[in-house]
């Protein structure tokens, strides 16, 4: 790294203002930079429409900006239309929702065809073209998501928000407009090659389902999981009595639905699971969860999550418990080795049964009885070690590129830091 950049660096980590540098609304950037009110860089868009087969419905989220508005959260037929009940939104042209700017709800539309959304929403364009792409980053940054936050306004917090008047009389001090050309130019890089991983770990994910499917399904005698596992509840413990420094290790069911690995491994996870303080004397020793356990999450709000599951690695015998809306199934023999659990409950047939067996309206749930009903696909053991291998080394192909994805993810964010502030200056010829 260039010596001044990195002395820009030091010195505002300690507190101080480079030379050359100002502190802001936003934090401190660079002293060069002219200011700018955003009135005079955006125009508001104000066309209306109930055409939705013209202008299809989309939605605005917080993770994936502008997207399809799903079946399950369309509520278009309790508004009662008027011609002002949709807007439409342009390729180019930005959407953001008052109530939730302050956490980052705020998107360019990068499709080519015409869309509406809720009449709720602010839609506004650039005036200066060339600044569409900068503004794209610069405006969901985390400098500017924190700046929304503190111009927020409401009685509630709750229901505190970003009225587009107030964000049209926003001044900040920005880039030239070749500063950012350069700026978004190097960001959409670093943008390019995360799409690139990303679509790169989407095929091998379906690789492996291909995998899957030609090695389990319809090849293998199936056995009811009754006859392999039997079945116990989890203990029930709130989220808000685990703490992460003493007490008995503690699986929640939350966290089964958020790991995205099969197994989870006791000692090599040890500091980082939650632990619950409470005597093994006290519980029963049917809850303690042992090496080769299943645990699946009883609860979901798709049928997607109705199946998740981890296998304990525990040789050690560590006392580890299982939480609330969580079910143990234990090995009643050796019939399924534990490297093939980590996949045989994975296959889309059984994925199926889960879903078929599943209960509820808007949380969904399954319970013991059903489980014991599931067929799985039992091959001989010799089978099962060398299925569980092929399995285990796509599951490491798709780690490794999990990991560099978020490598990647880390260094466009570190740029976004620098860059957007000025940290880093960048014309069309040079860094700075």
């Amino acid at each position: 790294m260039n010596p001044e950049i990195q002395k820009r660096i030091e010195q505002i980590q300690k507190g101080y203002i480079p030379e050359g540098y100002k502190k802001t609304k936003i934090g401190i950037v660079s002293g060069e930079w002219d200011k700018y009110k955003f009135v005079n860089l955006f125009s508001a868009v104000s066309e209306f429409t109930v055409d939705t087969e013209t202008y299809p419905l989309h939605s605005l989220t917080i993770e994936n900006g502008v997207i399809p508005k799903s079946e399950r959260y369309e509520r278009g037929f309790l508004v009662q239309k008027t011609e002002n009940t949709y807007k439409i939104v342009r390729e180019n042209q930005f959407v953001y929702n008052p109530m939730n700017l302050r956490f980052g709800a705020i998107a360019r539309y990068k499709g080519t065809h015409p869309i509406s959304v809720s009449g709720y929403y602010d839609v506004f364009s650039c005036k200066d073209r060339k600044h569409i792409i900068f503004m794209d980053y610069f405006l969901k940054s985390d400098k500017l998501i924190n700046f929304y936050n503190r111009m927020a306004t409401g009685s509630l917090v709750e229901k505190q928000r970003v009225h587009f008047s107030q964000f049209l009389d926003f001044e900040l001090r920005l880039p030239s407009t070749n500063e950012c050309e350069k700026i978004a130019e190097i960001l959409s890089t670093w943008n390019k090659a995360i799409e690139l991983k990303d679509g790169l770990i989407f095929a091998k994910k379906q690789q492996k389902k291909w995998l899957m499917h030609n090695l389990l399904i319809g090849k293998w005698h199936e056995v009811q999981m009754g006859d392999v596992f039997e079945f116990e509840g989890g203990f029930s413990a709130s989220r808000n009595e685990l703490n992460s420094d003493e007490g008995i290790c503690y699986l929640h069911y939350g966290d089964i639905h958020k790991s995205n690995k099969l197994y989870i491994d006791v000692r090599a996870e040890y500091s980082c699971l939650p632990k619950l303080i409470i005597s093994v004397n006290k519980l029963n020793s049917k809850c303690l969860l042992c090496d080769g356990d299943v645990v699946f999450a009883d609860a979901s709000e798709d049928y997607e999550g109705i199946c998740k599951y981890v296998v304990v690695k525990n040789k050690e015998n560590i006392p580890f418990i299982a939480g609330l809306h969580t079910i143990i199934a234990r090995p009643k023999n050796d019939s399924i080795s534990d490297d093939f659990k980590l996949h045989c409950f994975g296959t889309s047939n059984v994925k199926k049964q889960f879903a078929i067996h599943a209960n509820g309206i808007s949380v969904y749930g399954i319970s013991k009885n059903s489980i014991a009903k599931i067929l799985i696909p039992c091959p001989p053991l010799p089978e099962q070690t060398a299925i569980a291998n092929i399995l285990s080394t796509a599951d490491h192909e798709i780690d490794l590129h999990e990991k560099q994805l978020e490598e990647l993810k880390k260094q466009k964010k570190a740029l976004m830091q620098l860059l957007l502030t000025g940290i880093v200056r960048v014309n069309a010829e040079k860094v700075i």
